[in-house]
């Protein structure tokens, strides 16, 4: 009775890690730190983070996560952002500040929706390839495949990318903005919002976009600017080049 009391708590315990786990490290350059609880401890390789763990990057460090969907998720350097579940299984971490970068699985291919949030904005998507960056004045979401929509931090992305929207469907423009491939949209503390086109091909001669094209490359799952524009040759002044 008792060694079944035993296996039956280890099995208890064992399921509730396992529900706390937001995402695995898959990826890591440089020196990443996690705070939680109270503590601090470096980032490994093959490290489970938990929802409520807050990841910061330092110079010249670059880390990649990838969640139980396959979906991954990176930090550029100098970032810093929280792992948080909304709702069970919708993952939407928060950007205190700094880059990241997104490449999120499809639903229809077994996704499960995901978000990302900033102090100014927050972007919903069922499956595409974004990048967003935040500072202290404003957050900007730049897309380079797919769709994402937009808003403030007082819009519920959750609640838009819980479900896949069967034909076209207005968005109003008060509360969300739909980007389309080679659109950038930029929220302000102050409620403004400006929006612009890019070109993502350009776009790849950044050192923080190439470094996300190759990985996206190397994990089977390249956007089309990226594919389209393969090319060996080396760019001396990227410090990540390998």
């Amino acid at each position: 009775m008792m060694v079944s009391r035993i296996l039956s708590l280890a099995v208890s315990l064992a399921m509730a890690a396992t529900a706390e786990e937001a995402a695995k490290v898959s990826y890591l350059v440089g020196k990443v730190e996690a705070h939680r609880a109270g503590k601090s401890f470096p980032v490994r390789v093959s490290m489970g983070c938990q929802v409520g763990d807050t990841l910061v990057s330092s110079t010249a460090s670059r880390l990649e996560l990838r969640y139980p969907d396959n979906t991954l998720l990176r930090l550029d350097e100098n970032t810093r952002m929280v792992l948080t579940n909304r709702v069970a299984g919708k993952p939407e971490p928060t950007l205190l500040g700094g880059k990241t970068w997104a490449n999120v699985k499809k639903i229809s291919q077994g996704g499960t929706g995901f978000g990302v949030r900033t102090p100014t904005a927050v972007a919903a998507v069922r499956g595409t390839v974004f990048g967003v960056s935040s500072n202290d004045s404003s957050s900007s979401v730049r897309l380079y495949e797919g769709k994402v929509d937009v808003g403030s931090q007082k819009t519920d992305s959750i609640a838009r990318s819980r479900s896949e929207v069967s034909g076209p469907k207005e968005v109003s423009l008060e509360d969300w903005v739909r980007l389309l491939r080679g659109e950038e949209v930029t929220f302000r503390r102050d409620g403004t919002w400006s929006r612009a086109k890019f070109d993502p091909k350009v776009d790849l001669k950044q050192p923080w976009v190439k470094f996300n094209a190759d990985r996206d490359s190397v994990e089977g799952r390249p956007y089309a600017a990226a594919d389209s524009a393969k090319s060996t040759a080396k760019d001396p002044d990227d410090p990540w080049a390998k």
